[in-house]
């Protein structure tokens, strides 16, 4: 069975953290609230750096704070910051050039894939890290 990549969740449960705290908020701090190790938090947080989603200050009284409000950080555009993987892959065994589906499976479904990637994304386009904080305090 495939690894499944978690790296999107956790940069948008690191976002959410930083949006509902004052001041610096240090990667101890979030790898807690994640329940996993700081090292890995400081991973992610340096793909959403350089996506220029969050600061990050170094020293010993650094951390990190969001690069905009939480109103102007959509979920796409954290997606694309961690590099998550396509929500579908198509298999990459060889075809079989004699069998009629293995040799036209791969463009039939991957044209139904491409689909419902884009809407996937178009989805995430629509919610801010904002919204994710709203609905965390709502429930």
């Amino acid at each position: 069975m495939a690894s499944v990549n978690t790296q999107f969740s956790i940069a948008v449960h690191l976002l959410a953290g930083i949006a509902t705290r004052e001041g610096l908020v240090t990667s101890e701090a979030l790898a807690g609230s994640v329940n996993t190790n700081p090292a890995f938090v400081k991973r992610i947080l340096a793909k959403l750096s350089k996506a220029a989603l969050v600061n990050a200050v170094s020293g010993k009284s650094g951390g990190c704070e969001l690069a905009r409000k939480p109103k102007d950080i959509n979920l796409l555009e954290v997606y694309v910051a961690v590099e998550a993987p396509s929500t579908f892959a198509i298999h990459e065994y060889p075809s079989v050039k004699s069998c009629e589906v293995s040799s036209n499976i791969k463009g039939v479904l991957g044209n139904v894939l491409d689909s419902a990637q884009r809407s996937f994304e178009k989805d995430l386009s629509k919610t801010t890290i904002a919204d994710v904080v709203a609905k965390i305090r709502s429930s």
